[in-house]
């Protein structure tokens, strides 16, 4: 029983004969010592444990890194599982690594990545791009599992750990429709890009009808519908509908009219046409495009369902002119006289007596025209509606004084639709100039009572006439 050697095998000489007994203990194999690397611990360091026994030992990373592999004292590579179990076998020497190095793992579903992949140490700010081809969009950025992270590209994080990221990428776009006072039939929907889309939409109401296409911004696109285009992006339109709208045209002679909506209204809006009448005229009613009396309300009220014509029919005002005479003569020319007509009065002095002026005004008094026995006038504005001729008595004879051989009308003009007439004229050199002296008009008459075509513009005129010596004093007339 007497103890030989520890080692085996054992060497000796033999000098006779022998016996010998190995002995084995099972209480024996010390897992001498585990060694955590830089970056963490490990749990427990070391223990003994018997033959065969199964050894668990844990490597625990500290903030930053993460577990990498077990080796042997040698550096050969055991596991790279955390925790890990062994069978104890005899005396264990294992070493834990750690390592603060991760792996931006990025890959692109119908796309490419540009930026981001590779690795780096822990806390490193990284930003992830990608990019596609024309005709797709970006949808979103998802993790190994398939969630959904972000839909932001290019897309920044802090690195904590091996991140694995997958960029998503579309060519399905969303063509919105809608329709202000309408139904959208047709082109709403998703379509991949450079698809060809027809966009239509109806009326919701017969009296309405289609006026545009705009965008989300409100930008006009297209007065077409239906309207086809290209989607090269996500859509959105709606089309416009608008009331049917209609225009009342006026028309007025002698007079003006004045529409509440400068003559555009929707169907069956309330209307309202003033009438204003010239100097001189008085309204008298509405005629439609037909000639049909309407109404002799003035303002008039009206709904409007369609286009329409609307005259303003006035009257001239008639104006009794006065003429009376003084003792020794009578005059000629009174009466009833519509605005803007010749009126000519005409002085016939008694024998013994000689005509002397024209007065006029409320009182008689206001010396007009000269001393010739005819006065010719415009009824316009500034005449006067009362006129005296005036006689003195000469002595013996029967003298008619001065100007009788003017008892006949004197020269004088008038113009009616567009043709300037002239009175007693012949052979007169005459031209017609506006008030501010603008001569518009020269030529000699070549008869008594000529006719000339003469378009001018509405406004007062004043005409001159002269012939050798003998020199016609300015008259004044009206143009409608």
């Amino acid at each position: 029983g007497d103890s030989l050697s520890a080692e085996n095998p054992h060497t000796f000489r033999v000098k006779g004969d022998t016996a010998f007994v190995a002995h084995f203990d099972r209480s024996g194999y010390n897992v001498v010592s585990v060694h955590a690397g830089n970056g963490g611990t490990v749990e427990p360091n070391e223990g003994f444990y018997d033959l065969n026994t199964p050894v668990t030992i844990r490597a625990v990373a500290d903030t930053g890194y993460h577990f990498v592999k077990w080796t042997d004292e040698a550096g050969e590579w055991l596991s790279a599982e955390n925790p890990h179990t062994f069978t104890a076998r005899s005396d264990t020497a294992l070493w834990a690594h750690f390592s603060n190095i991760y792996r931006v793992n990025l890959s692109a579903e119908n796309g490419r990545i540009t930026l981001g992949n590779g690795t780096c140490t822990y806390g490193t700010e990284v930003t992830a791009a990608a990019d596609t081809d024309e005709g797709y969009y970006f949808v979103k950025w998802t993790n190994e599992e398939g969630d959904s992270l972000s839909a932001e590209n290019p897309l920044t994080f802090t690195v904590m750990s091996d991140v694995t990221l997958q960029a998503h990428f579309s060519n399905i776009y969303r063509v919105s429709l809608s329709a202000e006072n309408g139904t959208v039939t047709s082109g709403d929907g998703s379509c991949r890009y450079g698809t060809e889309v027809t966009a239509k939409a109806d009326a919701d109401k017969e009296w309405y009808h289609f006026v545009k296409w705009t965008n989300a911004a409100g930008d006009s696109l297209s007065a077409e519908n239906p309207y086809t285009f290209r989607v090269k992006g996500n859509v959105e339109m709606r089309a416009h509908f608008v009331m049917d709208s209609y225009r009342v045209s006026t028309s007025a002679a002698n007079g003006t009219i004045t529409l509440d909506r400068e003559g555009v209204y929707t169907r069956g809006a309330e209307a309202v046409a003033t009438a204003v009448a010239d100097y001189g005229y008085n309204f008298t009613r509405w005629e439609n495009a037909a000639g049909d009396s309407l109404s002799a309300d003035n303002p008039y009220r009206f709904a409007v369902w369609g286009d329409m014509g609307l005259t303003a029919v006035f009257s001239g005002i008639r104006t009794l002119v006065t003429a009376v005479a003084t003792a020794g003569g009578r005059v000629t020319g009174g009466g009833h006289y519509d605005y803007g007509s010749q009126v000519t009065l005409t002085a016939f002095p008694d024998s013994g007596y000689r005509f002397e002026n024209w007065t006029a005004g409320e009182k008689l008094t206001v010396q007009v025209g000269n001393a010739d026995l005819s006065y010719g006038f415009l009824l316009i504005r500034t005449a006067f509606d009362a006129y005296r001729a005036n006689f003195v008595k000469e002595d013996g004879g029967t003298d008619v004084g001065v100007g009788a051989t003017h008892a006949l009308p004197l020269p004088g003009a008038y113009h009616a639709e567009g043709v300037l007439h002239l009175v007693n004229l012949g052979g007169y050199s005459v031209s017609v100039s506006t008030m501010t002296g603008e001569r518009v008009l020269q030529f000699t008459a070549d008869g008594d009572d000529a006719e000339y075509a003469a378009a001018l513009p509405a406004g007062v005129y004043i005409l001159n006439a002269a012939r050798w010596k003998e020199r016609y004093v300015a008259r004044k007339f009206v143009v409608k």
